[in-house]
């Protein structure tokens, strides 16, 4: 049988920041469960739930998926990030943008409970401050005014600084205020593991220490197959099987480099009906280098000096690093190197293997140091002849 042309010529691969991959590899069960929740209102364990990952890993995208399948079920979204401003932005902005937005029966009814004011044309015209007005009356009256439906909130980009967190665990409070007045609200924050864990120590997000917890690692094998070949498949072209197993060792189920080494194949030659190993060739030179400019180096550079000193002990290694020779290289005490090697499993970049044993978690990070190590053993010995040496700048 021939092979077809082509229909779609544009990349079906979505590297792109927080932009929703078209198939989705891991974590089908927890996404069934939520959108059945969009779906009857049985919320069981989902009021709140925490997404931890690495940066890459796929959170703001499943935060994207998650709003587009409660929009699809006709509930409200108020999506946004953990940064200094929140409630007045959810406050001020969105929530009446929301209003605006909904039909004249919800609108009478919100003004009958005397939350809001409105002019004739029923666009929001301003607040009443007899009282001043609090987060969990606003998600109260919402979910009572749209009936068989909930209020779904995403925050991104949970961070550990202490404002951040402080306004952030003020946030949580209302909601949890909301949820036990009855209202149907989710509310779902995404962040790397250790920053979450800092908010769960702040002392008003009592409630979001019983959330649910998705923790975004990388994906199996199997997987990252699924996801490259069916992608493709949506765009109307196959993978040879010695392509699809080159990019699934390129990519070492980081979901955006997933994404990205997909892309740089399917446009190495974007008309010819098959991805074959030579367009995952072209990939892997473009996404090694893309993903350790983008990714990896700024990994580095985000770890603490002593982090890094920990990291460097480790790439010494090929595979698994053993506990006892990074204390050995580190030549700190054993209670020392152990907090940092919480920490950094913490942050997801390292992960346990084994009693005493630890490795690499983030695809390449490994191999991005060695080469930190080989260009410090080496600086001050190049030969390489400076171009501007003839050139002196001037003395000001």
């Amino acid at each position: 049988m021939a092979e077809r042309e082509s229909a779609h010529p544009t990349s079906p691969f979505t590297p792109g920041y927080g932009r929703r991959p078209l198939v989705y590899g891991g974590h089908e069960e927890e996404i069934d469960d939520l959108r059945e929740v969009f779906r009857t209102l049985d919320f069981g364990e989902n009021h709140s739930v925490l997404i931890s990952g690495l940066r890459g890993a796929g959170k703001t995208a499943m935060l994207t998926l998650l709003q587009d399948a409660a929009r699809g079920e006709g509930w409200l979204v108020i999506s946004d990030d953990a940064s200094k401003g929140l409630m007045d932005r959810v406050m001020e902005s969105t929530i009446p943008m929301l209003i605006s937005d909904l039909g004249d029966g919800p609108k009478r009814r919100l003004k009958g409970m005397g939350i809001w004011e409105f002019t004739a044309e029923w666009e929001i015209d301003s607040r009443q401050r007899e009282v001043k007005p609090l987060l969990r009356h606003d998600l109260v009256a919402l979910s009572s005014t749209i009936g068989n439906r909930g209020v779904l909130i995403t925050i991104d980009e949970v961070s550990s600084g202490k404002i951040r967190l402080r306004e952030l665990a003020t946030f949580a409070r209302e909601v949890a205020f909301a949820l036990r007045d009855g209202a149907n609200v989710m509310i779902v924050l995404a962040g790397v593991r250790v920053d979450l864990d800092e908010l769960l120590k702040q002392e008003h997000s009592t409630f979001l220490r019983r959330s649910r917890d998705l923790d975004f690692k990388r994906l199996s094998p199997g997987d990252t197959m699924h996801v490259l070949k069916e992608t493709s498949a949506i765009g109307g072209r196959a993978i040879t099987d010695d392509a699809l197993r080159r990019l699934t060792q390129v990519a070492q189920g980081y979901p955006y480099l997933i994404q990205l080494v997909g892309d740089y194949a399917w446009r190495a030659r974007v008309t010819e009906p098959r991805i074959t190993v030579d367009d995952a060739e072209v990939a892997f030179e473009k996404g090694i280098r893309a993903v350790t400019d983008r990714v990896i180096s700024r990994v580095y550079l985000d770890l603490s000096e002593v982090d890094r000193e920990f990291v460097k002990a480790m790439a010494v290694d090929q595979g698994r690093s053993r506990i006892s020779d990074i204390v050995k290289r580190m030549d700190r005490t054993p209670q020392y190197v152990q907090v940092y090697k919480n920490r950094l499993i913490s942050s997801g970049y390292v992960e346990q293997a084994g009693h005493g044993w630890v490795r690499f978690s983030l695809p390449y990070l490994d191999q991005y140091i060695q080469t930190l190590i080989a260009s410090d053993l080496t600086d001050g010995e190049t030969d390489e002849v400076d171009d501007w040496a003839g050139f002196p700048a001037p003395e000001l």
